[in-house]
């Protein structure tokens, strides 16, 4: 039964969903990643530069603000030598983003439309993207599912929280797609005790193969789970993203649902980027959509066994090139191959995005994530440049904004709507302050911190 639902979903329904209905490419490059992942490094090398060439050249001549870029190597020595010629355009800032969103943005007809990060690194921007760098970001998604050995159309639950993914279209529509594609969504911004029991039971009668969700997430239930002497019946593999996945927290996981951990890396901004093989050695770095650089403060490749700055160069956006983007995460550089035979260059592991995870007055946990979305994205006016939640008592969070160039503040409007949807989720008597301030340092490693408990710290979390 179970191959004859995955056999409907591969050819029935998604070409007609994504071929026919929504004319994204999905499947289009879906099959040209999955016949190129086996290559040789050479000819997987030739074809990244090729991509990167494109956009590169896209860039310089048809986008405003790479146009007016000084440095940036001439249009035959980009030819001649892609990855070269990427280090002479300069390194995409946030604020590059915000400042200058209409000179970033090449409109291509191929159906542009608006998107937002949540801000996990502390900074929400939007971006301008189009229908075929969503087919490649979808293909991109699915095709780390497919490492971990689950199939298209099999039972997965998703342990999330993005409003945007969560309300996507009708109520009836959501349903719908969770029965077609066999899945199940679960609030990550809502983990009480009587919610996390709520979860499980759900779990087990469901038997997912696949479990995937936020990391925090996934392992305040596991830990909820291991707690109360609960358990699930093990699903194939779990998916873990959005979030730093620490090795407590993988043992932790793996070991109270009995399933591997696929860790997985992505942005709003750029899609997937990385993701875990079989062998879990470290993230393979996905060349067929992005250019991943680790850099030093000098703006230089870091050697392996090295942390630095992430950039990124989206190799399908043409809309709006995102070339060296510095997207606000840092990582540990891999070496150029996995023993699994793939040609993906490796990250040892992320080594941004960390939070903690709040508790709350009445039992049970709030992820960091839901801050990130409510501030970043729910109620992102765009008067917020840079933010940070501190959980100072049990009972008392405090909001430290920087406002946008120009203004130095943010409107009672927007702090009663950020407050409402936080004493959702902590609850009524939570006492939510704001703080005004010119600027939120980095840690002394160059880290964003957006969430703070000091409640986690006094009882000895992980803060």
């Amino acid at each position: 039964m179970r191959g004859l639902r995955v056999e409907l979903t591969a050819r029935v329904i998604d070409p007609m969903v994504w071929g026919v209905i929504k004319r994204i490419p999905f499947h289009t490059f879906l099959s040209q990643f999955r016949r190129g992942q086996w290559d040789d490094a050479e000819t997987f090398s030739r074809r990244q530069a090729r991509n990167l060439f494109r956009i590169l050249s896209h860039a310089a001549t048809r986008v405003p603000f790479y146009m007016s870029a000084s440095g940036t190597a001439p249009l035959e020595a980009m030819e001649r030598d892609p990855l070269r010629a990427l280090a002479s355009f300069p390194i995409l800032e946030k604020t590059d983003l915000r400042d200058n969103l209409g000179d970033l943005t090449c409109e291509m007809g191929r159906g542009t439309f608006r998107d937002s990060s949540g801000g996990s690194t502390g900074e929400p921007v939007t971006v301008m993207k189009d229908k075929v760098f969503l087919g490649a970001s979808l293909a991109a998604a699915q095709f780390f599912y497919e490492w971990t050995g689950v199939s298209r159309g099999e039972r997965t639950v998703k342990l999330w929280g993005a409003a945007r993914d969560l309300n996507a279209g009708s109520r009836i529509g959501r349903r719908l797609s969770e029965l077609v594609y066999n899945r199940k969504l679960l609030n990550a911004f809502e983990m009480s005790g009587e919610t996390m029991r709520g979860y499980i039971e759900r779990l087990s009668e469901f038997r997912p193969a696949c479990l995937e969700g936020y990391a925090d997430a996934l392992y305040e239930l596991a830990r909820f789970t291991a707690d109360s002497g609960l358990s699930i019946p093990a699903p194939r593999a779990i998916i873990s993203s959005a979030s730093t996945l620490h090795p407590h927290m993988r043992d932790l996981i793996e070991n109270t649902f009995g399933a591997s951990v696929f860790d997985r890396y992505g942005g709003r901004e750029a899609g997937g980027m990385a993701g875990e093989c079989e062998r879990h050695d470290g993230l393979h770095v996905f060349g067929e959509t992005v250019v991943l650089e680790v850099v030093d403060d000098a703006g230089r490749e870091v050697q392996e066994g090295e942390e630095g700055d992430v950039l990124v160069t989206s190799l399908w956006n043409y809309t709006m090139p995102l070339i060296r983007y510095r997207i606000g995460d840092r990582a540990i550089k891999g070496p150029e191959r996995c023993s699994c035979g793939r040609p993906y260059p490796l990250l040892k592991r992320i080594a941004g995005r960390s939070g903690t995870s709040f508790p709350r007055p009445g039992g049970g946990t709030v992820v960091p994530e839901f801050f990130i979305h409510v501030i970043g994205v729910e109620c992102n006016d765009g008067s917020i440049a840079r933010f940070q939640i501190v959980q100072e008592t049990l009972d008392r969070i405090v909001i430290r904004v920087v406002p946008t160039s120009g203004t130095n503040e943010i409107s009672s409007h927007l702090q009663e709507q950020i407050s409402a949807r936080i004493h959702d989720a902590m609850g009524e008597g939570c006492d939510v302050r704001f703080s005004i301030e010119e600027e939120i340092p980095p840690t002394p490693t160059g880290k964003h911190i957006y969430t703070v408990s000091l409640v986690e710290k006094e009882r000895g979390g992980d803060a």
